[in-house]
């Protein structure tokens, strides 16, 4: 029987609202919507049986997992691996300010995002190869099973290009919304079969931010 991930994307902060690189150390709270919007995905996933529920160490994936996991009688298991991206220099700043400060260097980051080498921060190799480690580990243990993982922008994105063999490069190509959940069925090859998807909010809501 093939392994199915569920991988999730924290409900939208405050942080998302004030478009600031959150990263590690601004650990935001979720927002008025983003509660509602965990409460909807909960409530989507309820008919779904999950053998485990997974979150990264910060409180936006904890408590979007919690929604999740209240629904199934689960307790969710904090992996630090799973955490987003440190992003350096670029970690508590609007995106404009780094715009402003770093033009050459934010120019970069959006146009060639596996060139970006952001000051004191993780790259995007190395954010993937903790990212896929977790993943891996947590699907081992449930072989044949259905596990939930409440993550990240960036990690996510790194996460699905090792699954779906896409370079680093394409770190742009793909979205993941706040709350969207991703279905990666794991067997003799992997399967991606729902990418960015928030069909629990009804007709799909324009997030006012499409990263971080």
């Amino acid at each position: 029987m093939p392994t199915n991930l569920f991988l999730i994307r924290h409900g939208e902060t405050l942080s998302n609202i004030e478009l600031i690189y959150q990263g590690q150390t601004g650990d935001s709270d979720l927002s008025e919507l983003g509660v509602k919007e965990g409460q909807e995905l909960a409530r989507g996933l309820k008919n779904q049986k999950f053998d485990a529920i997974y979150s990264s160490t910060l409180k936006r994936s904890i408590r979007t997992a919690g929604f999740i996991a209240d629904g199934h009688g689960l307790q969710v298991a904090q992996v630090p691996e799973l955490k987003e991206r440190y992003y350096g220099v670029f970690e508590g700043l609007r995106f404009e300010v780094i715009k402003q400060k770093y033009p050459e260097l934010y120019e970069t980051w959006l146009t060639h995002p596996d060139k970006a080498i952001i000051p004191k921060a993780e790259t995007l190799e190395q954010l993937q190869k903790r990212g896929v480690a977790a993943v891996e580990k947590l699907l081992a243990e449930h072989t044949g099973g259905n596990i939930c993982v409440v993550g990240h922008g960036a990690i996510n994105r790194t996460i699905l290009f090792h699954y779906m063999n896409l370079t680093l490069d394409n770190f742009w190509r793909i979205k993941q919304d706040n709350c969207c959940v991703n279905l990666i069925e794991i067997d003799k090859h992997p399967i991606v079969i729902l990418l960015n998807s928030t069909w629990f909010l009804g007709e799909k809501r324009i997030s006012r931010l499409s990263v971080y």
